[in-house]
């Protein structure tokens, strides 16, 4: 868990390995998660993911923005990573970039953000574990937010009661934000690049993700009316939308698809 003041803006931050053995090159689904994940490769071997319809080997720094469709990810080596999951509003309070302008792609996060950021991946490579990465990751965020100096505004609050609240109605929560639904969705868009209603789909999947892997629900109807839906065909037709499967056919293959629940498992 990121430390207090980070949690507004960070999710969490995770350590993963794939294609262990190496034997055989592996692919997987890369499945929605409502956040923006900046992935450091801690080794020389990356995997491969299609940008603008063609297919190449992901960058050392790389920062991919909100998808919300399931992406393939192919790993042809062993890969090892160390990743900031960042709210989506969150990168915009930190670093002054809109998840809007990442929406549905990946990016050299170096280029963005420069030598700065690539002086900071270098010394965090020097570290051999996790809890010292994290510790060095956060003073960096620490460091960019007070540079900033940006406070939180109503498009954060909004994201935050849509992830607190999976039931909640977008013309409520523009009532409890005493603006406009018009105003919201506006600047919501800008920052986020997509509505708050598609937003809350997101969340509501990624929690129904979190009770399957959890294993705290067996029964899906009673899944979906815990994560917000009334209506099974609504919530089986947000969940092949989100993960690209029905959800029985995703529980049977979990094995092959990247969901690691994002903002509804590891809340304020």
């Amino acid at each position: 868990m990121p430390r207090e003041s980070l949690k507004p803006f960070v999710e969490l931050f995770w350590e993963g390995s794939f294609n262990i053995n190496a034997t055989t090159p592996m692919s997987m689904q890369m499945i929605p998660n409502g956040c923006v994940e900046l992935i450091i490769h801690l080794n020389d071997l990356h995997c491969d993911l299609e940008n603008s319809n063609s297919w190449s080997q992901t960058p050392d720094y790389m920062i991919i923005g909100l998808i919300t469709q399931p992406r393939e990810v192919r790993f042809q080596n062993f890969v090892r990573v160390f990743a900031i999951r960042f709210k989506p509003e969150g990168i915009y309070n930190i670093f002054g970039i809109p998840s809007a302008l990442l929406l549905e792609h990946y990016h050299d996060m170096s280029m963005v953000l420069g030598s700065g950021f690539q002086e900071f991946c270098h010394r965090l490579k020097e570290h051999i574990n996790v809890v010292s990465m994290i510790q060095q990751t956060e003073n960096y965020l620490l460091k960019n937010l007070q540079d900033r100096k940006i406070e939180l505004n109503y498009v954060n609050r909004a994201a935050q009661l849509i992830r607190n609240t999976k039931g909640v109605k977008i013309k409520d929560l523009s009532n409890k934000l005493l603006i406009s639904q018009r105003k919201l969705q506006r600047e919501f868009k800008d920052i986020l690049g997509i509505s708050p209603k598609h937003y809350l789909r997101l969340v509501r999947i990624n929690e129904v993700l979190r009770l399957i892997n959890d294993n705290h629900f067996i029964n899906l109807t009673h899944i979906a009316y815990h994560c917000g839906y009334f209506d099974q065909a609504h919530f089986i037709k947000d969940f092949k939308n989100i993960t690209g499967q029905k959800p029985s056919i995703f529980m049977k293959d979990s094995e092959h698809f990247i969901s690691r629940p994002g903002l509804t498992h590891y809340g304020d």
